[in-house]
């Protein structure tokens, strides 16, 4: 789990390119225990931007989440308060996984494209291109 300010993590996602820019859909976020750091699926070695966290720290975590649900989320964090703490971690009781939020009783999610560091059998679905064999 990562927490940080909100304001924090809305001006991260802020930093985030649009759908129609990327050459395929979605926005990594990568945890380190001590910061997350937003790229693209595109090219994950490149960091946008980041954002320190603070308070509780957990293990670190990595998930790339759908670019189109990123508009959502951010209307909702502009609801809250910025300056209240929100708790955000990659959920995986079932497949598929969801980076949750919460923050003062209210609680929300992102669908998630892949998360490497969810247990092996919980882990999203990978997507392969079929192929016909002549």
């Amino acid at each position: 789990m990562a927490q940080l300010k909100i304001r924090d993590l809305y001006g991260l996602l802020s930093h985030a390119p649009r759908r129609r820019d990327l050459e395929q859909d979605g926005i990594r976020l990568v945890y380190d225990g001590t910061a997350i750091h937003l790229s693209t699926a595109d090219h994950p070695d490149t960091v946008i931007a980041q954002a320190s966290t603070c308070g509780v720290f957990t293990s670190s975590w990595e998930v790339t989440a759908y670019t189109a649900s990123l508009d959502t989320v951010k209307a909702w964090l502009r609801m809250l308060d910025g300056e209240d703490l929100i708790d955000m971690a990659p959920f995986w009781a079932s497949a598929p996984v969801l980076l949750a939020f919460a923050t003062g009783g209210q609680h929300g999610a992102w669908p998630v494209i892949a998360c490497p560091t969810a247990p092996a059998d919980r882990r999203p679905a990978a997507v392969h291109e079929v192929t016909a064999e002549t």
